[in-house]
């Protein structure tokens, strides 16, 4: 039998346990240190690099259609208990064709990278992969090269659910989320298909649609087609 005074010492371990893991789940984050107007000014800056590096030559725009979802995006990466969402879940922007889900967090993958690697921070970098590209990545080196890297999944539900492989059928990307779930690791994305959509037999399924639940808060940007 357990005496009482062990059973204290186990739930102090707990305890313990808990508070390290908590500090785990702070350090997934890369928080910045800007005001919300320097926030804006540095997006608009890496946001137009972004558009430069796809030969657009014009300026990252902050207006009426994004706005309120970059202040929501500020809250997140400031860790404001303002933010709309659970800030320990990542950031699945949806939208129309063209709104500007992916240039938008392209320039947050690109901004977070370059503070990571300028001050040499103790960070991952997010890994920014269109989802047909990471599935035929996953195809050529295994699902457990990505299971623990923080990524942005850009077009999340457009590439093929299921593949051959040697003549099997697997599911590279329903794989995956399910072991980033598993684990806990930091996932955003971009799609087009509404949490609904995405639960649909035609595309994960209701087991995978439910990780998606608590992996992601699901955040609309609105407005048309952006692309000229």
């Amino acid at each position: 039998m357990i005496k009482p005074n062990l059973v204290e010492a186990l739930q102090n371990d707990a305890n313990e346990i808990i508070a390290n893991e908590k500090g785990k789940n702070r350090q997934r984050h890369l928080l910045f240190p800007f005001p919300y107007s320097d926030f804006m000014n540095l997006l608009i800056k890496f946001g137009t690099a972004c558009l430069y590096k796809r030969c657009q030559s014009k300026s990252f725009v902050i207006d009426e259609n994004n706005e309120l979802v970059i202040k929501q995006l500020y809250y997140y990466v400031t860790h404001d208990s303002a933010f709309s969402g659970d800030l320990s879940k990542g950031i699945l922007l949806q939208g129309k064709y063209g709104c500007g889900k992916t240039i938008l967090l392209e320039t947050y993958s690109m901004l977070h990278n370059h503070i990571v690697r300028k001050f040499s921070l103790n960070h991952s970098l997010l890994l920014f992969i269109k989802s047909v590209e990471l599935q035929e990545q996953i195809r050529k080196q295994s699902v457990n090269h990505f299971v623990r890297r923080p990524m942005i999944i850009d077009e999340f539900g457009r590439e093929s659910k299921s593949i051959q492989d040697y003549g099997n059928i697997i599911r590279p990307i329903s794989e995956l989320l399910s072991l980033r779930s598993d684990v806990g690791t930091l996932t955003h994305g971009t799609s087009n298909f509404t949490l609904n959509t995405l639960s649909s037999e035609k595309f994960y399924g209701r087991m995978i649609g439910d990780r998606l639940r608590t992996m992601f808060n699901f955040i609309t940007l609105p407005g048309e087609s952006r692309r000229d």
